[in-house]
């Protein structure tokens, strides 16, 4: 009856506070709240059972601080990896969010029960900060107690320890003699009333607990018990469902920024582009101790090195080739096109290589994630793979695996469409039979040099040559071991040059130009020798009693920096190259301003 009359005084002076005509309720109120006063009942049984005090010294030496619950922390262990992802403020900011409104939400839920408990000195919501541990998620009182929020509630903690005990329902005590200490005050305040019930998870675990005090005795009573099991049923529901909102709009937002590398990757048409993505995404979405991308250099080898690598002894990972026969985890993964997930918590003593033995062995590294990146999904071998490491067991969840999953196939989509365009334009750049540049590249090359040389005030040397008679080795031993002698000469031309510095093309069906960077006249004159000879000692087996040797003409011209026509320039050196012809063939002929 008196908590049937608290709720009416409580609705009474609600309407009271719309102003008008409502103000005659408040007497109305008044008298309700007086009735419910006179009413109420004292616990059937006279006193409880009597429970140790908890004293002051026991609790100063058997406190630990304790971390304020949040919903992350209540639902789901945080755990810090090597990276910071960027993404992570945003992450943060969801979770602040959410964590301000339950903290809101619980505290109206308590001032209302105040409204209604008038009796009610302070009223506290306790959440999960360990398996064990509760600590104060949430409380309001007339603040002339303080409240200790940074304690950890457990099992032998006095008597609201208690509610940690299988079959215990509830505490009710209306007759504290001398005022029991409560752990989670810091002044002692003397309390003679509590009344306290558990708060269950949706497992039905000990998840928290919702209390009332009072300094009154016999304040509350089972019915007040039951009221606060209704209320406790809900708070964990409420709790849960504002961690489920915000890890649903974290994953959206997650699957917005898989969306936008999605868009990225379709505007990319570069491998090392490709690469470069895949690095960045991962690290800014995903946590992790140590990340490899590991990368085959051609389909159809079994060579490979890793394009990128952060975090934990990645040093050691640095451009690191591998090969297929490696026995690598992650190696195998990307020969067998399959997602490979390892836990080495438990029952593993030894290291297991993630590319070969030869790497540094990391026993702190405890779980691995390998997502293949193949270009088709049926594919047997991928050609792309991601390799996650972190220092806990366990810890990718299956969300941020289906995150993982659907960016590979985009990621494996682009890096096909990227190869193939590079492939084509490649093919478009380069000769079919020998693979060097072609007639329209190389005066594309040759231009790009020269600006660069006049910038920096070098010379460029430019070889015209031409293979001596030709026309009669395609006559006499058709045209399938002409293509044998061009692609054995081509090779050779590469094989004296420096690959990475100097230019080389085939310019027409048997002529062949080199172009020589920041040379000097002995230097190119030197380097068309080397190339003359190293063609004169090739030996082609034309399935006869003699080889087939052949010779080079050459003909050399210097560009230096005053000099400003590279069309020119090859013109000069084909001069030279006529020179070299007349004279005999099998030589080196340097353009001089009388030709």
């Amino acid at each position: 009856m008196s908590d049937i009359l608290f709720v009416l005084s409580g609705l009474l002076l609600g309407l009271a506070f719309k102003g008008g005509m409502w103000l005659f309720l408040i007497p109305f109120a008044g008298v309700a709240c007086a009735l419910a006063i006179m009413n109420r009942p004292r616990l059937p049984g006279g006193k409880t059972a009597p429970i140790p005090v908890v004293t002051r010294a026991i609790r100063a030496t058997g406190l630990v601080p304790a971390t304020t619950p949040d919903l992350r922390s209540e639902y789901k262990d945080v755990q810090q990896e090597y990276n910071e992802p960027n993404s992570t403020l945003k992450v943060n900011q969801v979770w602040n969010r959410a964590d301000a409104d339950i903290d809101k939400a619980f505290h109206d839920m308590l001032v209302g029960l105040r409204g209604l408990v008038p009796a009610a000195n302070s009223l506290l919501i306790l959440s999960r900060v360990s398996s064990s541990e509760w600590g104060v998620r949430s409380f309001y009182n007339d603040g002339t107690t303080q409240i200790a929020t940074d304690i950890k509630i457990g099992e032998n903690s006095g008597l609201l320890g208690q509610l940690f005990r299988p079959g215990v329902d509830r505490l009710l005590e209306g007759d504290l003699t001398g005022g029991k200490a409560l752990l989670y005050y810091l002044d002692n305040p003397s309390i003679k009333s509590i009344v306290a019930v558990p708060v269950f998870d949706r497992n039905k675990n000990r998840a928290g607990a919702l209390i009332i005090d009072s300094v009154y005795p016999n304040a509350f009573n089972t019915n007040t018990a039951l009221a606060l099991s209704y209320i406790a049923n809900n708070i964990d529901m409420l709790g849960y469902k504002s961690y489920a909102s915000a890890k649903n709009y974290i994953e959206q937002q997650q699957f917005s920024v898989l969306y936008y590398y999605q868009r990225k990757f379709f505007q990319t048409m570069s491998v090392k582009d490709i690469y470069r993505q895949i690095f960045e995404y991962v690290k800014e979405n995903i946590p992790f101790d140590r990340l490899l991308v590991l990368a085959l250099d051609k389909p159809n080898e079994n060579v490979g090195h890793v394009v990128f690598c952060d975090g934990v002894d990645s040093e050691q990972f640095v451009n690191k080739q591998f090969t297929l026969n490696d026995k690598g985890i992650c190696v195998l993964a990307l020969l067998r096109n399959r997602f490979m997930e390892r836990d080495f918590s438990n029952g593993f003593s030894e290291y297991v290589p993630r590319i070969d033995n030869q790497e540094k062995r990391n026993m702190e590294l405890l779980q691995l994630l390998v997502m293949p990146v193949p270009t088709e999904a049926s594919a047997e071998m991928a050609e792309l793979a991601i390799c996650l490491e972190s220092r806990f067991s366990g810890r990718y969840s299956e969300h941020e695996k289906e995150l993982l999953k659907a960016f590979a196939g985009v990621a494996g989509f682009a890096y096909d469409r990227a190869r193939k365009f590079e492939h084509g334009k490649d093919l478009a750049m380069r000769d079919g039979l020998t693979g060097l540049i072609n007639h329209r590249t190389l005066h594309e090359s040759l231009r790009t040099e020269k600006i660069r040389a006049d910038r920096k005030g070098y010379n460029i040397g430019v070889l015209m040559m031409d293979i001596d008679h030709f026309k009669n080795v395609n006559d006499t031993y058709g045209h399938p071991v002409g293509d044998e002698v061009i692609k054995g000469i081509a090779d050779a031309i590469s094989g004296e040059i420096r690959k990475e510095i100097d230019v080389v093309a085939r310019y027409g069906g048997e002529e062949f130009v080199v172009g020589l960077i920041d040379t000097t006249p002995e230097g190119m004159v030197e380097t068309a020798e080397r190339i003359r000879k190293a063609v004169g000692k090739l030996v082609f087996d034309v399935h006869q009693s003699e080889p087939l040797r052949v010779t080079v003409s050459i003909g050399a011209y210097l560009v230096t920096p005053d000099f400003r026509d590279m069309k020119a320039a090859l013109n000069n050196a084909d001069q030279a190259l006529y020179k070299a012809k007349e004279g005999g063939r099998n030589q080196v002929i340097q353009y001089k301003l009388e030709q």
